[in-house]
């Protein structure tokens, strides 16, 4: 007997931007597309610059399932993606003479 697959839709947030998935991935159930999105966002992550992937696993009709990172996500205040991060991070302000 098949099981019935359902389609599932991967789409990638990195640095600002979103790729979304037009095409989807055929799995039997939403538990095993949650860890199909969570191994995505590993294999990405495996470069240092993509430390911060996000992975949104939606079903066919669009429900949101989860939000992915990593396993090995960089903490968001160590990624310095905006205009506003890169000022503060060049003032080198040194507070103790505050």
């Amino acid at each position: 007997m098949s099981e019935i697959m359902q389609r599932y839709l991967f789409h990638i947030h990195l640095a600002g931007a979103t790729s979304r998935d037009s095409v989807g991935t055929l799995l039997p159930d939403d538990s095993q597309a949650v860890e199909h999105g969570r191994l995505i966002a590993d294999e990405i992550a495996e470069e240092d610059d993509y430390r911060g992937v996000i992975v949104a696993v939606e079903n066919a009709e669009g429900r949101l399932l989860a939000r992915l990172t990593a396993s090995r996500a960089m903490p968001p205040w160590l990624i310095a993606r905006s205009r506003f991060e890169h000022a503060w991070a060049e003032m080198r302000i040194d507070f103790s003479k505050l």
